[in-house]
């Protein structure tokens, strides 16, 4: 800073007192001409100042509630999309899963092997006898018929549930 070799305080020896300043002649006249010209003064009155500051004020609040409006809608929109994402990475998963499950327990499902049902067709002459005869005691001989096949199929159950 100084001329020397200590970095400690600068040497203000030889600085001057006092100072001057050149303004070229261009200067002096804009700044003549500006002084020359009419200042237009404005006043205003109470109210008027008042409505001015509340319009200010209205306007800037419009803006704020914009702009708050603006990145709440951009940060819910960000969170919806995460949110999405999040979900997709859980339920896509979840949902193979739960599929697996409902398939498993359909294959356990227990499903009776298919049979002829027996004695089918004295149940089916026994209930056509009784719709067509107002006389129960006429169906008596397909009622026997039914029962003795009924009676034959209990047999060889028994037979092959002994065995």
């Amino acid at each position: 800073m100084g001329s020397g070799g200590s970095k400690g305080e600068p040497d203000i020896s030889d600085v001057p007192e006092s100072f001057g300043v050149r303004v070229s002649a261009r200067l002096l006249e804009r700044l003549q001409a500006a002084d020359e010209s009419p200042a237009t003064v404005v006043t205003m009155t109470g109210a008027d100042r008042r409505q001015l500051v509340e319009a200010a004020y209205q306007e800037g609040a419009a803006a704020v509630h914009a702009k708050m409006v603006e990145i709440f809608r951009n940060e819910q929109e960000s969170q919806n999309k995460e949110l999405t994402e999040l979900q997709d990475r859980v339920e896509l998963p979840a949902l193979d899963a739960v599929e697996a499950k409902v398939q498993r327990l359909h294959d356990r499902e227990y499903r009776a092997p298919a049979r002829d049902v027996p004695c089918a067709d004295e149940r089916a002459a026994c209930l056509r006898c009784y719709a067509e005869s107002e006389d129960a005691f006429k169906c008596a001989e397909t009622v026997a018929a039914l029962d003795m096949c009924a009676q034959a199929v209990r047999r060889v159950h028994l037979e092959q549930s002994a065995q």
